[in-house]
């Protein structure tokens, strides 16, 4: 009867310890996870520091970049005036731009729309964006496209 006694205290006393290891691991994990926690906060708040600092440069780099066309635009305007002023009416016309004619980066210095619709092929774009893009039909384009992989097929 005493060896049953001595055995119930034993597995008494190893339950608790059991239980305080337990304990001790869970804190230990919870004080890792808050210094993970930790962690990631702080890297958001420099990711935060880091888009607002470059926002606020693109920000600063388009205002600048509106003040100098508004210059542009206030001279001419004035020079214009002088010009309407002192009667003259043979000031050179600005050139115009046609409808289906683009004056962005993408498209200076192509020549047909056989050209553009070339380039954008070959960069990955498909017919109805080109169309779009380039403001043509549709068929158009795809016309176009047609012509390019047969003469494509043709070469090899």
């Amino acid at each position: 009867m005493e060896w049953l006694l001595i055995e119930l205290i034993v597995l008494v006393l190893l339950l608790n310890i059991r239980a305080i290891v337990v304990l001790i691991q869970n804190k230990q994990r919870r004080e890792e996870l808050s210094e993970d926690a930790a962690l990631i906060h702080q890297g958001m708040e420099e990711f935060v520091e880091k888009i607002e600092k470059e926002n606020e440069e693109l920000y600063q780099k388009l205002a600048d970049y509106i003040k100098v066309k508004e210059d542009k635009f206030e001279k001419r305007i004035r020079l214009l005036e002088k010009q309407l002023a002192a009667g003259r009416t043979d000031a050179p016309e600005p050139p115009e731009v046609s409808e289906k004619q683009e004056t962005g980066p993408l498209f200076a210095g192509t020549g047909s729309h056989q050209e553009q619709v070339s380039k954008l092929y070959k960069q990955g774009f498909a017919p109805k964006q080109i169309a779009k893009v380039l403001k043509m039909e549709h068929g158009e384009v795809e016309l176009i496209v047609n012509m390019l992989k047969k003469k494509k097929s043709y070469q090899k």
